[in-house]
């Protein structure tokens, strides 16, 4: 145990943090600015070489940060890390703020305070720079420090990134009465080495100190791979939890309680929502209106929704909450006032219907052991019928009752009942996703196709397929399919049905003309087999894969084309029956053909959203099987004067 004297500590425990930013600045070895690549990641374009953090309560109950961090660049793509970005919240002071970078040949180039600029933010606001005479194969830095008051609420700290980071090291220093609980998320997060310590302050008397050290060395860079969600569900992080405080000189008192449990949490929360979702008479004439009590309890909470969805404006959060009255009145309102007066009115026609807080796929999923408000960042509905649960959201016009958008497809959120709060499972919606095609073709001596197609998109291919109807011309909509698939195509007509009804099928039909569809070698034909459907390459690329795969929602689709032959040629061959079943993968694909006829038949669809990376190689091997299916040719023939007679 060290003691340390009053005068050394005369702002509390600013001894420990003051040498995170005074002892390395600027000092950068020869072997570093000379330095090209790094052994670990041959193609990496900049390394971290420390990441610095010290996170301190001093004696006056005050939180202080500091942060250090020193980054080389290796290439040209690595210069973006030379433009920073620091969160800052709404009682958050920042002061020590400087950056410089280091030349490879030893000069130094300062941050001017005039370069700083301030966003702001929903909640705070954001300090944003650009470190001046930032080349390749220089060294660049820089340093903070953050004070607050909010000693219930200590942020991650994240010790992987998207670059190879050779060091990362976090402080954490409380005094005596302070009971913090830390969690990792990630193997990589070292167990901490301890000291204790005791101080003095000439008002404050003695105290004991914890300090706390987490290091991290060599740690790989996290690169986004195709089909996952967020790399922060990845990241090797740390996470704390402020569980109570005892006055060390009042051995006789309880401690204070702080928020340590799911309940706790709900309990603070429902103070909150309490006030916005009481019944009034406003909001009881209104549902009243809109749905009858003799109508079923399914098409009333259906009626309700699309009410607010459709009939109240979504604007930009001011940060101010609305209540439901004044947003009905109004006509409109931010996202989660949308979702807050869903709620409200739901429960004002007799439903059980309460807030669900959830942290959206790109924000990272739920951590069920850090029952902490700032994880998440959305307010979905909740709404019990009977057996049937429904999860809502109002604030996407193309989405219908039974489906949330992708985004909020997280796996779990918090529900806040009356009572309790509690983890709960965001199912996947079944039939997610589907579309089919339906051909009536004929296929002439010279290769073209003459096509009449009807698609039909359900689910979220529905709403997605809708969403570009909105932002283009049906005219080029339909040109945009088509021209996809084939490349040059003549349309003759189309329609376009059901639209703007996103309860039903989008369905459009389409009569057009493919020029040269089919490849004519002297006497013979060369036909692709499916039509719009059809597979050209593996979506899955790379050969090894580090992060399971994660798709947004399940999927199926369904392609029948029956074509007519022209006159005088004859069926040489046609693609064999094929079958793909792996891994909650289903396909199949059929060819039958008759005298001057075929039928073609694909059916294709996957009921899994999660694949481990070990599962990575055969979910890649099922999608190249299905991929060489795709590429079936029919053959034709022209018939010899001897075959006709």
């Amino acid at each position: 145990m060290r003691y340390i004297t009053a005068q050394i500590l005369f702002f509390g425990l600013l001894f420990y943090v003051t040498p995170l930013l005074g002892q390395e600045w600027g000092d950068v070895s020869e072997e570093i600015l000379s330095m090209t690549d790094i052994p670990e990641d041959s193609e990496a374009d900049a390394v971290i070489l420390f990441d610095k953090g010290t996170i301190a309560i001093t004696l006056r109950f005050e939180l202080v940060i500091q942060r250090h961090t020193r980054i080389k660049i290796l290439t040209e793509r690595g210069l973006k890390y030379g433009d920073v970005s620091i969160r800052l919240g709404s009682t958050d002071k920042i002061d020590e703020l400087r950056a410089q970078t280091i030349l490879p040949n030893g000069k130094k180039i300062t941050l001017s305070k005039k370069d700083i600029f301030t966003k702001k933010r929903r909640s705070g606001s954001e300090k944003v720079f650009a470190i001046p005479g930032v080349e390749v194969g220089a060294v660049i830095e820089y340093a903070y420090e953050i004070t607050n008051r909010r000693l219930t609420y200590l942020a991650p700290w994240q010790f992987q990134h998207g670059i190879f980071t050779k060091l990362s090291e976090l402080i954490l220093i409380i005094p005596e009465g302070f009971d913090y609980r830390a969690f990792a998320s990630n193997a990589y997060v070292p167990d901490p080495l301890r000291e204790s310590y005791q101080i003095a302050d000439p008002q404050m008397g003695t105290s004991f100190v914890g300090r706390f050290v987490w290091r991290a060395e060599n740690l790989p860079a996290l690169k986004r791979e195709p089909y996952m969600t967020t790399l922060k569900d990845y990241w090797a992080t740390l996470f704390f939890q402020f569980v109570s405080y005892r006055n060390p000189k009042d051995t006789m008192a309880d401690p204070i309680i702080f928020i340590k449990t799911w309940d706790d949490l709900a309990e603070t929360l429902q103070k909150t929502y309490k006030p916005l979702l009481r019944k009034t008479r406003t909001l009881e004439k209104r549902v009243l209106d809109l749905a009858p009590e003799t109508q079923d309890d399914r098409i009333r909470a259906e009626a309700i929704y699309s009410y607010v969805r459709d009939s109240i404006e979504t604007f930009a959060s001011s940060g101010d909450r609305k209540r439901p009255n004044d947003v009905l009145k109004r006509k409109k309102g931010s996202s989660s006032d949308k979702n807050m007066l869903l709620i409200a009115m739901l429960k004002a026609a007799g439903f059980e219907a309460s807030p669900l807080r959830i942290s959206t796929r790109t924000n990272g999923r739920l951590q069920e052991n850090w029952p902490q408000l700032q994880q998440f960042n959305y307010t979905l509905a909740h709404l019990s019928i009977d057996d049937d649960v429904y999860f809502l959201d109002t604030n996407d016009s193309q989405c219908p009752f039974v489906l949330l958008p992708p985004r909020f497809l997280s796996g779990k959120g918090f529900l806040i009942e009356e009572e309790e709060g509690k983890i709960v499972e965001i199912p996947m919606p079944k039939d997610a996703s589907t579309r089919s095609a339906n051909t009536q073709a004929k296929l002439t001596e010279s290769g073209d196709l003459v096509c009449q197609t009807t698609l039909l998109f359900e689910g979220y291919r529905g709403i997605s397929e809708r969403k570009e109807l909105a932002e283009d011309k049906s005219e080029k909509y339909v040109k945009d399919i088509l021209e996809y698939r084939f490349g040059d195509v003549t349309i003759d007509t189309f329609q376009i049905i059901q639209d703007k009804d996103v309860d039903m099928p989008l369905k459009v039909k389409i009569d057009y003309r493919v020029q040269n569809y089919a490849q004519v070698v002297g006497d013979m034909v060369y036909c692709p087999s499916s039509l719009i459907h059809r597979s050209q390459s593996n979506p899955l690329k790379s050969e090894k894969r580090l992060f399971p795969v994660e798709f947004n929602y399940g999927f199926a689709s369904e392609e029948i084309v029956d074509m007519i032959l022209p006159g005088g040629f004859e069926v040489v061959e046609i693609p064999e029956t094929q079958k793909v079943t792996s891994l909650g993968l289903r396909f199949q694909s059929d060819c039958q053909a008759d005298s001057n006829r075929v039928r073609f038949q694909r059916t294709f669809s996957r009921t899994r959203v999660y694949y481990t990376p070990a599962q990575y190689p055969r979910l890649r091997n099922a999608y190249a099987k299905i991929v060489s299916a795709d590429q079936g040719q029919i053959v034709l023939r022209r018939k010899s004067l001897e075959t006709e007679e």
